[in-house]
């Protein structure tokens, strides 16, 4: 009859080990050695366990070949992946583009699109479990895009610097330097970021109706001074009535206005009383770069300081604070904020 070798006590410790520690067919290996150590004929052993007896015999001269590691399961090749390296990266490269520009007449990739694309493209058919599985491996989610407003080229844009370069490097005394812009003004608190207690969300109370003012501001940019003006709305009869005041605040010498291209600043009226006003000049900044105003900190600063998580039951409450709160900035610390 056949037997394992005789084990020493170090050997059948680690066979113990096995067996109750290892998972599956692993720890019938190492019983099954054990068993044999102890008498048990492979035939018996082989009905105990339900198997053949050559696969005992097996597993018997495997470990007396390699000891304990001889009764682990040893690397197998397996089934070669149906996407390949390379195939996964066309894949990549493909989802990311818009599916019109690869021939097709629909506008959003599915699954099953995607599919069917691989095996007309690359002659390989993917199951669409399996092409779910690779979309979510290589960082994909389906997901609802988000709408983004349109950033278009500026072609005036050098022209437009050049203009205020050339204005801010003037030397010529009594002339002015301001920036101007327009920020809204909601009775509904602006949400901004705090530290609140973990799963205890901060409520912010809201009013049972929204209002809405405008505050125009002009940054003289020399002196640190700030003109400021509250108006019920945002057109270009309170753009203008906010020129008569800049005009007014500097009697003499040419007024230099750097502002954005909102449409009020540029209507009909506006150019009419420009015309009638020629101390007063117009530079336009390149669309879409409202980071170059720096009166764009000033209205970030007030938001944060005024209207922040704070509800003001009255619109009154809240045009108050906000006035109060821009006659308190200092030109020194306008200046440092603007720079």
């Amino acid at each position: 009859m056949r037997f394992v070798r005789e084990l020493d006590e170090c050997e059948i410790s680690e066979l113990e080990t096995m067996r109750r520690t290892a998972v599956g067919r692993v720890s019938q290996r190492a019983h099954m050695v054990l068993l044999s150590s102890q008498g048990y004929c492979i035939a018996k052993v082989a009905r105990i366990f339900n198997a053949s007896e050559n696969t005992v015999r097996q597993w018997i001269v495997r470990y007396e070949a390699h000891g304990i590691d001889g009764l682990c399961d040893r690397p197998r090749s397996g089934r070669p992946p149906k996407v390949s390296a390379a195939l996964r990266a066309s894949i990549e490269q493909d989802v990311q583009e818009d599916p019109a520009e690869l021939g097709y007449l629909f506008s959003i990739w599915t699954v099953g699109k995607l599919c069917s694309h691989v095996e007309i493209n690359y002659g390989i058919e993917i199951s669409s479990a399996t092409m779910y599985n690779l979309l979510k491996s290589l960082g994909f989610r389906h997901n609802r895009p988000r709408h983004a407003p349109k950033r278009g080229y500026d072609p005036q844009a050098k022209a437009k610097m050049d203009a205020i370069t050339e204005v801010l490097s003037s030397p010529v005394a009594g002339n002015h330097m301001l920036f101007q812009d327009e920020c809204d003004l909601h009775l509904l608190p602006t949400i901004r970021a705090m530290w609140m207690q973990c799963s205890k969300q901060t409520r912010v109370p809201t009013p049972s109706t929204n209002q809405k003012k405008s505050v125009f501001g002009a940054l003289d940019i020399r002196s640190g001074g700030f003109i400021h003006q509250v108006f019920d709305r945002k057109r270009s009869v309170e753009f203008i009535k906010f020129l008569e005041c800049i005009a007014s605040r500097y009697p003499t010498g040419r007024i230099h206005i750097i502002l954005d291209n909102y449409s009020i600043h540029k209507s009909r009226a506006v150019q009419e009383w420009l015309a009638r006003h020629p101390r007063v000049k117009l530079y336009f900044l390149p669309c879409y770069k409202p980071q170059l105003n720096p009166v764009e900190k000033i209205w970030w600063l007030l938001k944060a300081a005024v209207t922040a998580n704070r509800l003001y039951g009255l619109m009154d409450a809240l045009i108050d604070a906000v006035i109060a709160f821009l006659d308190n900035l200092t030109p020194s610390e306008i200046q440092t904020l603007a720079a």
